[in-house]
């Protein structure tokens, strides 16, 4: 069974997160950026069929590039404060202390916790949109090309493909005792060169089935625009306004 995540429609649910993540961008508010993150947290867990693993595993490397951005701002950050100004005459306290008390503090705040709503929305676009669905809606609502949405499509199906035929590859070595290096470029090298016969291979199928971008078509897939679509964007949108107008920090 399918979360309301997943039947919202993927343009207008694109068109919310690039908004929401515009006005982030203009705000220095911590508060609002630890809600936004908890609360698309909280509706990927409950809203979407995608299980905490998941939501784990792409949430470990988020943390980390806060956590780097954290230090960087925290002590790298440009301007002081009188209060760092007079702790510098001070040399029993330590500089981790006096940078700590200094405004580089919310600095770093403001740069980490900006980075982990962005982590956030993107998770909650990624992780609760299917890439078919997402397509057919671009054909629908953009008005996309059928060549461009098809082949991206294509190369989309293609990729678990030049996974796998890059394991054979890098297998073929060692059956031929030919030892490569992990950073070495010839399994990727015979990767790229089967992936274009592969290519080659699909568009020939596609153009003997009579596949034109121009020509009237029928379509399996035809997502709609309704009115919990426009209204969850809305509350998004609204929501992030209203936190800019009565959050001070």
């Amino acid at each position: 069974m399918t979360g309301f995540l997943e039947r919202w429609n993927p343009t207008v649910k694109a068109g919310t997160v690039l908004v929401c993540v515009i006005l982030l961008s203009v705000q220095y508010l911590v508060s609002l950026n630890l809600a936004v993150f908890g609360v698309c947290l909280v509706l990927l867990l409950s809203g979407s069929r995608c299980g905490w693993r998941r939501v784990a595993a792409l949430l470990l490397p988020a943390c980390l590039a806060a956590l780097g951005l954290f230090v960087m701002g925290l002590y790298y950050a440009r301007g002081g404060s009188v209060t760092q100004v007079e702790l510098d005459t001070v040399s029993a306290v330590p500089y981790a202390v006096r940078a700590a008390m200094s405004h580089n503090l919310y600095t770093a705040l403001q740069l980490a916790t900006r980075l982990l709503a962005y982590a956030g929305l993107g998770m909650l676009f990624a992780l609760s949109t299917d890439a078919e669905f997402f397509i057919a809606s671009l054909l629908h609502q953009c008005r996309l090309s059928p060549k461009f949405a098809y082949g991206i499509l294509a190369a989309f199906h293609l990729m678990p493909g030049m996974v796998r035929e890059f394991s054979q590859v890098r297998l073929a070595f060692a059956v031929r005792g030919l030892h490569v290096h992990p950073l070495s470029l010839k399994p990727i090298f015979t990767m790229l060169v089967n992936s274009v016969h592969w290519s080659e291979s699909v568009s020939m199928a596609m153009e003997s089935k009579g596949f034109a971008g121009n020509a009237p078509r029928s379509y399996y897939t035809v997502p709609r625009v309704h009115w919990y679509d426009l209204a969850g964007a809305a509350l998004a949108v609204g929501g992030i306004v209203l936190g800019m107008l009565l959050l001070h920090y």
